[in-house]
């Protein structure tokens, strides 16, 4: 049969079918999702209830079952839209899970390599980072527990988080500033001339 010669009702069967996988397609993510991630999802009170419930329980089969009615229960709420919620909660934990390793390679590199290398890290060089670096470094030498390590740590991870906040206020600035040059080195409108061709 051509897709031109289905009836409306096949056609609204299939569009049934389309959107109850996407359903289930979200419903099996929203059981898998970690606690914390499920935390961060900004969703209505009544769906987190429906989700809730059905994560509570744990026998394998009743589970199944649980995620099919919530899959079912999903469709009363715009789908792209929780779809688009849940993408930017695993966005958000990738680049949280990146600024940290991050944040550990630079403590790392700078307790080895010392405060010479910290010019390159946002805010540049302090006396309070060179104190904490020093302090670090002599933990590590002795043995002791690895307290100002950690507080280098929170440090560094400080500093990277506001990296991103500046950049974006630098960049809202030099658009501004090209708009600025753009007018000052704009031709002045010949008034009352002519193309001379």
């Amino acid at each position: 049969m051509r897709k031109d010669e289905r009836s409306e009702r096949e056609i609204s069967r299939g569009k049934r079918k389309r959107e109850g996988d996407k359903s289930s397609e979200l419903a099996r993510a929203l059981m898998l999702l970690k606690e914390p991630l499920l935390k961060k999802l900004v969703i209505d009170q009544e769906m987190r209830i429906e989700i809730d419930k059905a994560r509570r329980i744990t026998a394998p089969v009743a589970r199944r079952r649980a995620e099919r009615t919530l899959a079912g229960d999903l469709r009363r709420w715009d789908l792209l839209d929780l779809a688009e919620k849940l993408s930017k909660v695993h966005e958000s934990n990738n680049l949280d899970t990146r600024l940290l390793h991050e944040a550990e390679e630079w403590r790392s590199r700078l307790i080895e390599e010392g405060p010479e290398i910290a010019k390159d890290l946002p805010g540049g060089i302090d006396d309070e980072l060179i104190r904490m670096i020093q302090i670090a470094r002599r933990e590590r030498d002795t043995g002791k527990p690895p307290g100002a390590a950690r507080k280098l740590f929170r440090f560094v991870m400080d500093r990277l988080k506001a990296e991103p906040e500046a950049t974006d206020e630098d960049a809202t600035d030099d658009a501004d500033d090209d708009d600025d040059d753009a007018e000052d080195f704009a031709p002045a409108p010949d008034e009352g001339n002519e193309d001379p061709r």
